[in-house]
């Protein structure tokens, strides 16, 4: 009987389009924060990033900004068509943006290791 209660709950839940869906939407998240990590590397975009948002004693909060608003924008329209409540899409939005600002930062982690790896390589 508690067994069925707890499919009945979870059964919209765990679907497998569903969860394909919702893997998708973490996986675009991941790629936001790699493209950020990778435009922050190159000189040119990097050198405007920090001009619009610059950082006097190394990384500020505010550097990932356009990686949060970048997310918000497509959590909200991937968003727009589902039917959740408001609590469900503002942690889902918020699971997102911690997913999108952890791949930007393991990323630029390790592309600063292989740019110093092949750095002494060079020298």
């Amino acid at each position: 009987m508690m067994m069925k209660d707890l499919h009945r709950k979870l059964g919209p839940i765990i679907r497998n389009k569903d969860l394909v869906q919702v893997a998708f939407s973490f996986f675009i998240s991941a790629i936001i924060g790699v493209i950020y990590s990778f435009m922050i590397i190159d000189e040119t975009i990097g050198g405007y990033i920090h001009k619009i948002l610059p950082s006097r004693e190394g990384p500020d909060l505010h550097q990932y900004l356009p990686v949060v608003i970048t997310v918000l924008i497509y959590s909200y329209f991937n968003q727009k068509k589902k039917r959740r409540n408001v609590l469900e899409k503002i942690s889902f939005t918020c699971l997102q943006i911690i997913i999108a600002i952890a791949s930007c930062i393991f990323s630029l982690i390790l592309l600063l290791l292989i740019q110093q790896h092949f750095m002494r390589a060079a020298g």
